[in-house]
């Protein structure tokens, strides 16, 4: 990645310093009373910590956030997300990215970033309005599996299911909404300030670290473990990024779960389960937030709104894992498998 120069950043900080002091006289000259998106752009520009890190990766954040800004409804019609009132997260990191960008984000940034949304409406729209038509949602909680209609048809009629490894999620010829690197998350921490005074190293635990015109990347590894994934809910674009042609509607979370923890354990009690809603991280904004690691995943899948299992092993693994499979009988009573 080409990198920024402590040029480009005191430049740049310029032209945020002259923003960040419009809306605070703006604030001070109407009582406090700034829109939303105007406390949002002061924020950003009081600590602009994208200032030093490179195009390619501010260019990726913004495709992330477009990402999930979207939804896809009902009606297989694509719109903004407008659920601003109870979570105004994205919206807040896309008004960061505006200013990041000096409000103008390029035009093959952002077409880049539209790219994605063209596969939901391929070979006669999205496959999950066909799907699910018809279909009486249920109104109390439920979870999701999406898939291949021979697979879910045994997971509902046998309660057979193949449990991955977390590492064969790593696969390039998976598609890229499936595809991630589930054994390591990494962290960014700003450097731009430190890059001013003309310091490109820190010690740190009595180690040198060369970040030179970079922001310092800090990985977060971790072993391998077990992990079915699921949601939390109907979403509309998740039939399309699966490549399923069948869901699987459990309509009694709290009972399948404790099924699939107490088959694991009864055939392989050294691993310890973990049953949540993923925790989605910000790798420039939530340092914090990583308990569990394999219960968090980048920002950037947040739309999928996952609800996963996990088992850690209590000892160090000494092999390569492969899947493996259990079974919790039929789960024909508090299930439903729609189909395309």
């Amino acid at each position: 990645m080409p990198e920024v120069s402590v040029d480009q950043i005191r430049e740049r900080l310029q032209m945020f310093e002259a923003r960040r002091k419009h809306y605070e006289w703006k604030s001070e000259n109407t009582e406090g009373k700034l829109r939303r998106h105007e406390m949002w752009r002061h924020e950003y520009l009081a600590d602009p910590y994208l200032t030093g890190a490179p195009d390619e990766r501010v260019a990726e954040r913004f495709k992330n956030i477009f990402m999930n800004v979207m939804e896809l409804n009902q009606e297989g019609k694509l719109g903004p997300l407008m659920a601003f009132e109870s979570d105004d997260g994205f919206m807040r990191k896309f008004t960061h990215m505006l200013e990041a960008y000096n409000g103008a984000i390029p035009t093959e940034i952002v077409q880049e970033a539209r790219t994605p949304f063209a596969k939901y409406f391929e070979n006669d729209g999205p496959i999950a309005k066909r799907m699910f038509d018809g279909y009486e949602k249920p109104t109390g909680p439920i979870l999701v599996k999406y898939g291949r209609r021979e697979f879910l048809e045994e997971m509902l009629q046998h309660g057979r299911m193949r449990i991955a490894h977390a590492k064969l999620y790593h696969n390039d010829d998976f598609l890229d909404s499936v595809k991630d690197d589930e054994t390591s998350r990494y962290f960014f921490i700003p450097t731009y300030r430190e890059r001013l005074k003309g310091e490109f190293g820190m010690e740190f635990q009595g180690h040198w670290i060369e970040y030179g015109n970079d922001d310092i990347a800090i990985p977060v590894v971790f072993p391998d473990y077990f992990v079915i994934s699921l949601c939390d809910h109907i979403y509309y674009r998740m039939p399309t990024d699966f490549d399923a042609d069948a869901a699987l509607i459990i309509r009694e979370p709290a009972r399948f779960t404790q099924r699939v923890i107490s088959q694991f354990l009864a055939q392989w009690p050294e691993w310890e389960p973990s049953a949540a809603p993923i925790t989605y991280y910000d790798p420039y904004r939530d340092y914090s937030k990583i308990k569990a690691p394999e219960m968090c995943k980048h920002f950037g899948y947040s739309y999928q709104r996952e609800f996963r299992i996990a088992f850690r092993s209590k000892q160090r693994i000494q092999t390569e894992l492969e899947p493996r499979f259990i079974s919790i009988d039929t789960m024909a009573d508090y299930a439903d498998l729609v189909t395309v």
